[in-house]
């Protein structure tokens, strides 16, 4: 696993007074470069707080990610690698390639749609998974592989990722 730390804050402040306590409140970014496959998810949700890991479906020995999707007015269900930078997902059916698809939850039909902006690769709308402590985001463009993860908060989360570096490592 690579490790380039960034410290700083994002945006920063002017120095100083007011600017040094708001400077004091904002939390460091620290990017970390992962290998792909070293971190399995074994806790997943929706926005609502639905349990989408399914321990029915494995991949690499773990349960997968279950979402339900629609695309050309089809509707169908997916799951999804639980090793993040990994794509061996399960399909019922393939969309094409290039084909924006909708993923929702499988139990309370909520939209897994993000807020938070587009694809960098190819502009298309993102889906986002919620973390215990983060949340993982991927294109919805069928074929672009592009994703991120965001972990906000755990000092015991950030510890495991130093101390545990195979597959073991869990989010």
């Amino acid at each position: 696993m690579l490790l380039a730390p960034v410290r700083g804050i994002e945006g920063g402040a002017p120095a100083g007074g007011k600017g040094r306590e708001m400077a004091r409140q904002e939390k460091e970014k620290v990017t970390l470069q992962i290998e792909e496959g070293t971190l399995g998810i074994r806790n997943a949700t929706c926005p609502n707080g639905c349990d989408l890991m399914d321990p029915g479906v494995l991949i690499h020995d773990l349960p997968s990610i279950r979402v339900a999707y629609e695309a050309e007015g089809k509707k169908g269900s997916v799951h999804l690698d639980p090793l993040y930078g990994r794509f061996e997902s399960v399909h019922d059916w393939d969309p094409p390639l290039g084909e924006i698809v909708e993923f929702l939850c499988p139990r309370c039909g909520e939209s897994l749609r993000s807020d938070e902006g587009t694809c960098r690769i190819c502009a298309a709308p993102l889906f986002a998974l919620q973390l215990k402590s983060g949340i993982v985001e991927g294109c919805l463009r069928r074929g672009c592989l592009y994703h991120r993860m965001t972990i906000v908060g755990s000092d015991e989360l950030m510890q495991r990722l130093f101390d545990d570096r195979s597959q073991d490592s869990y989010l």
